[in-house]
């Protein structure tokens, strides 16, 4: 059964202060070419699905927010 590719839906503006939004890289002190996965695990399925993590902070807060790339992997049903 196939994963539904969805657009990523991301904000104009911080949520949390309304301030204008910039695309970021976050890299792991321990590994900097490896990036963020988020894996989602079903109870009917072996493996997890996975979505790299699409990262945006914001220009006036600096609060960092992440989204998933594909956030198919968490449709109801899939």
């Amino acid at each position: 059964m196939a994963i539904p590719q969805l657009p990523p839906v991301t904000p104009e503006s911080c949520p949390l202060c309304g301030g204008g939004l910039e695309t970021v890289e976050l890299h792991m002190t321990n590994a900097p070419s490896s990036y963020f996965v988020a894996k989602f695990y079903r109870p009917d399925k072996m493996f997890a699905s996975k979505s790299y993590l699409a990262s945006l902070a914001c220009r006036e807060c600096g609060h960092v927010l992440m989204f998933l790339e594909n956030r198919g992997i968490v449709a109801p049903g899939k």
